[in-house]
């Protein structure tokens, strides 16, 4: 008996095998299909494919894992194929969408009929620059808009509070609503003071 190594229809590293002598001419082995006398060698981080499928004696090219997603963009994974290099494949995928969700995720493959027949990662549409400025200003003037509302009690008519005070809440709610006005605005916004809490405790 002879140890071999295997390789799928891809020409990446299966697993261990054995080849038999030939029971007619014993200097002779009888070989399993796609496989190689070479080991593989002894390294993490990369997949083995075969150099030469026609050669039994051949050695192996390494391959690196990828290493983010980006490098998975469009390759297509096969859904029904478990051989080790795809099954190893469908978990690296996994690790490093989980590693950046806010720029890519994964996206089935799909035949005619909708059955899905492969993986792979797409990038997530970013904001623009105006959509992301749009979304800031949204942020601060809802944030402004509840401020403003946490004084409106200080205003009713009833409320019992002094003129100097009740000047104190106008400025500071027209402070609220000039914001959008400041120079810096959205990204760089001066906050003003707070005074209800200032008129309710005095």
């Amino acid at each position: 008996m002879l140890q071999v190594f295997t390789y799928d229809a891809d020409g990446f590293y299966a697993d261990g095998s054995i080849a038999q002598r030939n029971p007619q001419n014993e200097n002779e082995y009888l070989f399993p299909p796609d496989c190689t006398t070479v080991a593989p060698a002894d390294k993490k981080g990369v997949f083995f494919k075969i150099k030469n499928r026609n050669d039994v004696n051949s050695g192996w090219d390494e391959i690196p894992y990828p290493a983010c997603a980006a490098e998975l963009v469009g390759v297509q994974i096969s859904h029904k194929s478990r051989t080790a290099h795809d099954n190893k494949m469908r978990q690296i995928l996994q690790q490093l969408v989980a590693a950046e969700p806010e720029l890519y995720r994964e996206k089935a493959i799909n035949d005619e009929n909708g059955n899905k027949v492969a993986t792979t990662v797409e990038e997530i549409p970013q904001p623009t620059e105006a959509e992301k400025r749009a979304k800031k200003e949204a942020e601060v003037r809802a944030k402004r808009d509840y401020l403003i509302s946490q004084t409106d009690f200080l205003l009713q008519p009833d409320y019992p509070i002094s003129a100097a005070d009740l000047e104190k809440v106008k400025a500071y709610r027209q402070a609220l609503r000039d914001i959008p006005e400041q120079e810096g605005f959205p990204n760089d916004v001066v906050w003003p003071d707070e005074v209800v809490y200032t008129v309710i405790r005095d």
